[in-house]
Parts: C-alpha cells; structure tokens; sequence
C-alpha cells in the first residue's frame, strides 16, 4: 500500500497544505474501500439467493464400501 504510506507521510508532515490534500486522500481512500466492499457484499448476497436447498437432502449422508 504505498498509497497509504504516501497519505500517511504527508499527514504527520510538517506542511499544513501537504497535511491538508494527505487527509482529504486518506478520506477518498476510506470512501473508496468502504464503496468496494459494500458492492462485494451487495453481489454476495445477490448470488446466495440463486443458491437453492438440494432436493435430496439425505444424499451422499451415508457410505456403503464393499470391500
């Protein structure tokens, strides 16, 4: 994450305007990243609803090996 590394330097750096464009990079970055993982969850929850019980629920729950 050299991005973040990048944000964080100018932020404890001792420029106010270098200090000021690192937050509001750092808060785009938060923006961005919670966007992204509310679409992951939005698709998740969207194929899980396709996903249906199995019509034979008792198969495959017992193995009979003849040796």
């Amino acid at each position: 994450m050299n991005i973040s590394n990048s944000i964080m330097t100018a932020i404890s750096g001792g420029d106010a305007l270098k200090q000021a464009v690192g937050i509001e990079l750092l808060s785009k970055a938060s923006d961005m990243q919670a966007s992204s993982s509310s679409t992951l969850v939005q698709d998740f929850t969207k194929s899980q609803q396709l996903v249906t019980a199995s019509a034979t629920p008792h198969l495959g729950g017992n193995l009979d090996i003849r040796i």
